[in-house]
């Protein structure tokens, strides 16, 4: 057996930790257990390449979908011997152009062909998907369904007899267990590995573990494995506060892997190629107010909670028949639910209790683009998935 290149580079750095015990001997039995971890996983790791997307712009505003792409117009040339013209020229807007994205790895879900990638492999809509299996042979995907809350999305191949592997039920997984998050892109014959532990659990509402193990675009729907090969979760982009992009974390230190094994409604809704958002309710609250419930400082129109009958000054005090502490709490509540699940709600306003059944909505674009750094660093002592504002 071929230890993998980047498992030894790994592997040596922790020699000097083992030799000051005086027992190199451990040393060699971790690489051992490494390999035959690496070796268990790595029939289930495919490569994915994309060709043929579309970015919409480069620069300047961004059509809407559907719209039709900004006139362009020329200036006439001036005429021989006239002054030119001294206006500085204005950016280069680009209505979109085809292009290919650099190649990420995918792990089969299903022995028939489904097989599970990250999100960021198709964000540019690409119009073609190669997947290439370890023994070489190469097929043509077609798009299933996406999850934009968990950063994962599915394509089928037209193969039968893939090999399998285990998913961890993510209530198993403890902090400090070594994870080991693997990648298919640069070399076909043996994945990369790059060696860590899992720092945090339930992360993003949830829908991931956290792990120090280095995650970035080249590994990126890649395993995130334990030491027996099993698959703890699938690494993708993500941000701590929950939104939807995060690539930006990847030389942080901080990686995301979403659990699979927790979620097979959510991976049949994705067979049938639906497009998953994390739920909406529509409500601020009133930062002034520490709880218990939740003080409404405004309720977005159009929205489910707005539908319900919410308004400014009312106090949420229940949801689903859990009392609910403050406005960190509700959220943690709201998020972890998706876009047409259900949920009671019970508060009160300046007449009495009132109680409704609310279908959520999708998270509008505001709510899951990205956040700065400064936005991002504000973790709350309490709880460790909440960003600073609620929205929800």
């Amino acid at each position: 057996m071929i230890l993998p290149r980047v498992l030894v580079a790994v592997a040596l750095s922790a020699t000097v930790a083992f030799a000051q015990r005086g027992d190199p001997e451990q040393l060699v039995r971790l690489e051992r257990v490494l390999a035959h971890a690496s070796a268990r996983i790595a029939p289930s790791l495919v490569r994915i390449e994309t060709f043929g997307g579309t970015r919409k712009s480069l620069t300047g505003p961004t059509p809407q979908d559907g719209a039709a792409a900004p006139e362009r117009r020329s200036k006439p040339r001036p005429e021989r011997g006239s002054e030119p013209d001294e206006k500085p020229l204005g950016p280069l807007v680009m209505p979109g152009f085809l292009q290919a994205q650099g190649a990420t790895t995918g792990v089969v879900l299903t022995s028939d062909g489904w097989i599970l990638i990250s999100r960021f492999a198709i964000n540019f809509d690409p119009t073609t998907i190669l997947v290439t299996l370890p023994d070489g042979r190469s097929f043509h995907a077609s798009r299933g369904g996406e999850d934009t809350s968990r950063g994962i999305a599915l394509v089928k191949i037209d193969a039968t007899d893939l090999p399998v592997p285990e998913f961890v039920d993510p209530a198993s997984v403890h902090i400090g267990q070594w994870a080991f998050a693997l990648g298919r892109t640069f070399g076909e014959s043996e994945p990369s590995v790059h060696m860590g532990i899992v720092s945090a659990t339930r992360r993003l509402f949830g829908r991931a573990v956290q792990v120090d193990a280095y995650t970035s675009p080249a590994n990126y729907g890649g395993a995130v494995i334990d030491v027996r090969g099993r698959v703890l979760g699938i690494a993708v982009p993500l941000s701590p506060s929950g939104r939807d992009v995060g690539v930006d974390w990847y030389d942080s230190g901080i990686g995301f892997a979403t659990t699979i094994a927790d979620i097979p409604e959510i991976l049949d809704r994705l067979k049938s190629g639906e497009i998953l958002h994390r739920a909406f309710l529509g409500i601020r609250f009133d930062p002034t107010d520490t709880g218990p419930g939740v003080l409404l400082d405004e309720v977005t129109r159009g929205s489910p909670a707005r539908e319900a009958g919410l308004q400014k000054g009312d106090r949420i005090v229940e949801l689903d028949g859990i009392v609910v502490r403050n406005h960190f709490h509700l959220q943690m509540l709201v998020s972890s639910k998706m876009a047409g699940d259900s949920l009671e709600l019970l508060w009160n306003d300046g007449d009495g209790t009132r109680r409704a059944t609310i279908e959520l909505g999708a998270a509008p674009d505001s709510e899951r683009s990205g956040r700065t750094k400064k936005e991002e660093s504000f973790v709350p002592p309490w709880y460790d998935d909440e960003p600073a504002d609620e929205g929800r």
